[in-house]
C-alpha cells in the first residue's frame, strides 16, 4: 500500500521480492534489509533508491528522476533503462548484466571486473567503453559519440549498428557475432575468416560488410540463458 507517497513496509520487511512497478506516486522505498529481487520500473517520481544489502536484481527502467544509483555490494543485474537523469553508475563488485539503454546523460561506464553483458543502445554521450575484462555480449547501437571500441579479450557478440563515428574494428580473437551495420564511417574490420561476410551498407569499408555468426547459438552456459533480449 502506497501512503503519502511511501510504502507501507510493516507487513513486507521479510520479503525477498518487491515489486512496485509503475507506482508513479512513490517517492520512497524502505530500506529492506532481506530483499533481493525488487521492480520498481516506471516509477517516475522516485529520486533515489535504498542501499539494499543483499539485493541481487534491480529493475528501475522508466525511473525519470533518478540522478544517481547506489553501490549495491551483492547486485548481479541491473536494468536502468530509459532512466535519462543518470549521470554515472556505481562500479558495482558483482555486477553480471547491465542494461541502461538510452542513459543519455551517461559519459562513462565504469570498469565492472564480472559483467558479461552490458546493453547500452542510445546512450549518446558515451566517448569510449571500458576494456571489461569477462564481458561476453556488448550492445551499444547508436552511441554515437563512440570512436573506437576496446580489445575485449572474451567477447562474443558485439552489436554496433549506426555507431556512425567508429572508423575501425579491434580483431576480436573470440567474437562469434557482429553487427556493424550503418557505420558510415567504418574504414576497415578484421579478417575474421571464421565469420561470414554479406553486404551491411558501410560505404568507407573497401568492402562492405556485416558479420554474422555461422552458429545459431551463442547464449551461455554460465548465465543460464538468463540473456536481456537485445534492443536494436
Amino acid at each position: 500500500m502506497v501512503v503519502n507517497g511511501k510504502i507501507d513496509h510493516i507487513d513486507i520487511d521479510d520479503a525477498t521480492f518487491v515489486d512496485c512497478s509503475g507506482c508513479t506516486e512513490l517517492i520512497e522505498l524502505p530500506n529492506w534489509t532481506n530483499v533481493e529481487h525488487v521492480d520498481c520500473s516506471g516509477c517516475t517520481a522516485l529520486i533515489e533508491l535504498p542501499n539494499w544489502p543483499n539485493v541481487e536484481i534491480v529493475y528501475c527502467s522508466g525511473c525519470t528522476g533518478l540522478i544517481e544509483l547506489p553501490n549495491w555490494p551483492n547486485v548481479k543485474i541491473v536494468d536502468c533503462e530509459d532512466c535519462t537523469g543518470l549521470i554515472e553508475l556505481p562500479n558495482w563488485p558483482n555486477v553480471e548484466i547491465v542494461e541502461c539503454d538510452e542513459c543519455t546523460m551517461l559519459i562513462e561506464l565504469p570498469n565492472w571486473q564480472k559483467v558479461k553483458e552490458v546493453y547500452c543502445v542510445k546512450c549518446v554521450g558515451l566517448k569510449k567503453l571500458p576494456n571489461w575484462p569477462k564481458v561476453k555480449a556488448v550492445s551499444c547501437s547508436k552511441c554515437t559519440g563512440l570512436t573506437e571500441l576496446p580489445t575485449w579479450e572474451e567477447v562474443l557478440r558485439v552489436l554496433c549498428q549506426r555507431c556512425i563515428n567508429l572508423r575501425e574494428l579491434p580483431n576480436w580473437t573470440t567474437v562469434r557475432n557482429v553487427d556493424c551495420s550503418g557505420c558510415t564511417f567504418l574504414e576497415q574490420i578484421p579478417d575474421w575468416k571464421h565469420l561470414h561476410i554479406t553486404d551491411c551498407g558501410c560505404p568507407a569499408l573497401k568492402y562492405p560488410a556485416l558479420i554474422v555468426l555461422m552458429e545459431t547459438e551463442f547464449l551461455l552456459d554460465d548465465l543460464k540463458k538468463e540473456c536481456i533480449l537485445w534492443h536494436v
